[in-house]
């Protein structure tokens, strides 16, 4: 019988667009290990349906529906991250604020700033997603060359799907078939041709 008072091995959050979140847990290492190793991320949100099947109930999740699944466990180590990034990790909106100088416009930093190619560099992502719900990354990586900053935003954003390493151990798997708008601190000094030139009022 599965306890719910007993602490999991892996606690599984599903967040809908309809704005709900159903959690699910798995107790047992070597069957919530089974789950963590089969996981395809280029092909999860594809499924025609996502099945859990527990000890009193059986549950479905139409993918197209799924904002996003964290996999809240403490062992699990996440996978390479895409566009060359050495880390994407997922920040309280607090911290997202205060690092990017939002709590402080004076501290913003502009997208015309110089940067060496090669040199470490720490950017800033807020994903909005048709609930109106907002994922807050800190992401890690090497800078381009000037011509190659825009597109690497561009492949992180294009794929089915995004993962992002949670702070307390596990992975947040996004759906980006139901991301709305994202905003990046600082934005990439080369911007497309055809964007328009107007400044964020910000809140």
């Amino acid at each position: 019988m599965a306890n719910q008072e007993q602490k999991s091995y892996l606690e599984m959050n599903f967040h809908l667009s309809d704005g709900s979140a159903e959690t699910f847990f798995q107790e047992d290492e070597t069957a919530a290990r089974r789950i963590l190793d089969n996981l395809r991320p280029g092909q999860l949100f594809k499924q025609a349906r996502i099945m859990l099947a527990g000890t009193y109930s059986m549950t479905a999740f139409v993918p197209s529906h799924l904002e996003k699944i964290d996999f809240a466990c403490a062992d699990f180590v996440c996978w390479e991250f895409p566009a060359d990034l050495s880390d994407i990790v997922v920040i309280p909106e607090a911290q997202f604020r205060e690092k990017t100088g939002l709590s402080d416009p004076a501290r913003l930093q502009k997208r015309s700033q110089s940067r060496v190619p090669g040199d470490p560099f720490v950017a800033f992502l807020d994903l909005e997603m048709k609930s109106g719900r907002h994922t807050f990354l800190m992401l890690e990586g090497a800078v381009d060359l000037p011509a190659e900053r825009f597109h690497r935003l561009q492949l992180l954003l294009s794929g089915v799907n995004l993962h992002a390493r949670l702070p307390e151990g596990g992975m947040t798997l996004l759906n980006l078939a139901n991301l709305l708008r994202f905003t990046a601190y600082p934005g990439p000094r080369e911007a497309p041709s055809d964007a328009w030139s107007a400044h964020h009022r910000l809140s």
